[in-house]
């Protein structure tokens, strides 16, 4: 089956060994399309990735990037159909047959339009992969300032025994594996910075229909501390259009919009499910930032209650 994988990279050496190791660690790497988003100020080399078919960069400026949702959404525009799409970061690393195994742990859901999402386990470029981590559930954490949710993930209580994926309440940006109908029915919001963007994707994906479950096995680890690395947020600084502070401040604002007030289609939500199943569901009330003893212990959530969408 066919493989879109989105990668997103803003001045990241980690671009190219990512890249390989998505290829060389996958079960069926002529399955794959790779689109990159490489955002650089010429002191790159990913002489490696161009020669390669299997792999499309997009090349842009980093002076003239808007920011990761942006990124995203320009691969996005580059989709091609198949069979399902996987999103990962520029600094990720992949366990041996990731894409079979995600496709028979997506089958094993039940469900007809399941997402798979998880922050993976941490890895250190500097040292030998050895593997390991534990499978982790994403949690809610608390509100920011002016209303978003904020997340935290830990080890998902018992994996050991469990016989396939387990519900979740929220995704993860920097993996998530779906449908390829993912891109069509949830493109990208390119307006939106960096904050809000994970819980627009959760709600968007559920009101569209999608099941949320995370993978009850580690198949990729991420590098989370990246010290001293380039970060897009500390290149903008100059007074204009593109200061990461007026892009984050307008895409906080607009996520918002869109979780606190009806409305469907567009950037808004699906057609399948309301707002309000998906709050039900996943134990949180976005007007009033609370959400349920349950939901803040990061128990797993029941199975969703499907109720008739009234417009």
């Amino acid at each position: 089956m066919s493989i879109f994988v989105s990668v997103a990279a803003y001045r990241d050496p980690e671009l190219v060994p990512t890249v390989l190791d998505c290829l060389a660690q996958a079960d069926r790497p002529d399955e794959l399309r790779i689109v990159v988003n490489w955002q650089h100020l010429g002191d790159e080399d990913v002489s490696a990735l161009r020669a390669d078919p299997r792999v499309t960069v997009l090349e842009f400026d980093a002076r003239r990037s808007r920011g990761v949702c942006w990124a995203r959404a320009r691969i996005q525009r580059h989709y091609v159909d198949s069979d399902w799409y996987l999103q990962v970061d520029s600094h990720t690393r992949f366990a041996p047959g990731w894409d079979t195994r995600l496709i028979a742990m997506a089958a094993r859901t039940g469900a007809a339009k399941p997402i798979l999402s998880c922050y993976p386990s941490p890895y250190d470029p500097a040292r030998e992969r050895a593997g390991g981590g534990e499978p982790t559930l994403i949690a809610l954490h608390g509100w920011t300032h002016d209303g978003l949710p904020r997340f935290r993930h830990f080890r998902i209580p018992g994996w050991q025994q469990a016989s396939g994926p387990v519900p979740a309440r929220f995704v993860a940006a920097g993996f998530l594996f779906a449908p390829g109908s993912f891109v069509r029915e949830v493109p990208y919001d390119e307006r939106i910075y960096y904050q809000g963007e994970e819980i627009n994707l959760a709600t968007r994906a559920f009101t569209w229909g999608y099941d949320l479950f995370h993978p009850v096995e580690v198949l990729a680890w991420h590098y989370y501390v990246r010290e001293g690395q380039a970060r897009h947020w500390m290149d903008h600084r100059t007074p204009g259009d593109g200061h990461w502070y007026d892009l984050d401040r307008a895409g906080r604002r607009r996520a918002l919009t869109l979780l606190r007030y009806v409305i469907v289609g567009g950037f808004g939500s699906g057609p399948v499910r309301p707002m309000s199943a998906y709050q039900e569901y996943a134990g949180i009330d976005f007007g009033r930032r609370t959400a349920t003893a349950e939901a803040l212990a990061g128990q797993l959530p029941g199975v969703p209650r499907e109720v008739e969408l009234t417009r």
